[in-house]
């Protein structure tokens, strides 16, 4: 198999990252970023079919770590995480109030909990790598629609998380001459609409790869049903759930090679032998629920400097713990979701089929539509804890913030109501499309 995550430690981890610096720094992302490469390597001999497999492998490193950053900083802004730290610039995550100039989000490493510019640089390697694999040929690249559906998959949902965590994002892409074409300011809509582009891409692309792409066969529909179900389109979204096996789950790897390749929650809040995590602590919500699927524990430690109390998840249990990012419980309850107005029979026994999963009791067949509502919103919860999808849950179904807005925040202020990330500062001042 031509992936990373079969390969060697040492060429998935820091081989692959090396290639994605080089990689990056011959695409000149800093230009629309205003990020500079840490990188001399030059990389236009890298740029070679012969090294097609690596680049995608280096893409999907990308990918790894900003998701895992990801998951962490939006469990903060919902109400999965609590910061426990003393360090101001992660407050306006917890407290939700960053605003466009707020650093961490914006410009900080997939390492250091930044969100925007590790996703756009994930969408760009993968942008750029899936733009070389369609100028190649199948005789120049072996199990090439392998590749074009590997790295369209991940570049979907780099695309979808910037929709779902953002208010407003933008696109740059490469033109053929490797020239940028800059991207204009686009709104969650367009970002999900894009997405769904891409993950078709990686579809069509994967079934003409065979059975070897199974796995980017699924995760793309999974993918695609979530940005379907986003962008309001609940028919699509279910044709494509259905489509996704039971049984299936494609992860986010993780390794003690690197920092990169950590489990970022776990490096956050986890178990770390005899000692703990204690960056952030886990929220109110999930502490006393008392169900399989969020395991967390009370240790024996002193609150955090702020007064928050330490509480720990032990979903993932180390630094290489994986994080599903494409699943069939997922694409189940997005089946769940379309059903509960138009089946309502349907969406229960889904419903309550995860209930089961948790230890709860099933609804019973008199449950109305506003408590098989509550019931599907309770076990994506649950079942999809410190995934990355708490945070969009709460902005589409308009929950209740806890905290709520105007409540004291440990670390000083009060909490805000700041849901998305604003469109950030470092992409208005480099980005040449939004200047007037």
């Amino acid at each position: 198999m031509p992936f990373h995550r079969f390969l060697k430690p040492m060429a998935s981890g820091a081989a692959a990252a090396m290639v994605v610096i080089g990689l990056l720094a011959s695409c000149k992302t800093s230009d629309y970023l205003g990020v500079t490469s840490p990188s001399r390597i030059p990389a236009s001999g890298l740029e070679d079919p012969a090294n097609a497999e690596l680049l995608v492998n280096g893409a999907v490193a990308d990918f790894e770590c900003a998701y895992g950053s990801y998951v962490t900083a939006t469990g903060l802004i919902s109400d999965e995480l609590d910061d426990a730290t003393q360090t101001a610039d992660r407050f306006p995550y917890d407290r939700r109030d960053m605003i466009s100039s707020s650093v961490r989000y914006q410009s900080d490493g997939c390492t250091a909990l930044g969100t925007y510019s590790p996703l756009q640089t994930a969408r760009v390697s993968a942008d750029n790598i899936r733009r070389l694999l369609n100028g190649w040929t199948d005789q120049q690249v072996p199990d090439r629609q392998l590749l074009v559906a590997t790295a369209a998959a991940y570049e979907g949902y780099a695309e979808l998380l910037l929709g779902e965590g953002f208010c407003s994002t933008a696109f740059s892409t490469f033109n053929a001459d490797a020239t940028v074409n800059y991207g204009t300011e686009i709104t969650p809509q367009q970002a999900f609409d894009s997405a769904i582009t891409r993950f078709s891409e990686a579809i069509t692309a994967a079934q003409a790869a065979g059975t070897s792409a199974n796995n980017y066969l699924y995760m793309a529909y999974d993918g695609r049903a979530r940005a379907e179900l986003d962008a309001g389109d609940l028919a699509a979204a279910k044709a494509d759930a259905a489509l996704v096996p039971s049984g299936f789950e494609l992860d986010m790897t993780g390794s003690t090679i690197s920092s990169r390749r950590y489990n970022r929650v776990w490096a956050d809040n986890g178990q770390n032998g005899t000692t703990y995590n204690q960056a952030s602590s886990v929220g109110p919500d999930y502490r006393n629920l008392n169900d399989p699927r969020v395991p967390v524990i009370h240790p024996n430690v002193p609150n955090s400097t702020t007064g928050v109390p330490i509480w720990v998840q032990l979903k993932y249990t180390s630094a290489s713990s994986p994080i599903p990012i494409a699943s069939y419980t997922e694409a189940q309850l997005i089946i769940a979701e379309a059903d509960l107005a138009s089946d309502p029979a349907a969406a229960l026994a889904i419903i309550n089929t995860s209930r089961a999963a948790g230890g709860e009791a099933p609804l019973a067949p008199t449950a109305t539509a506003a408590e098989l509502k509550d019931a599907l919103i309770n076990e994506r919860a649950r079942a999809l804890f410190l995934q990355g999808t708490r945070l969009y849950d709460i902005i589409r179904f308009q929950l209740p913030l806890v905290p709520a807005a105007g409540a004291a925040y440990p670390g000083g202020g009060v909490y805000s109501n700041q849901l998305c990330m604003p469109f950030p500062d470092v992409e208005n001042f480099n980005n040449p499309a939004l200047k007037s």
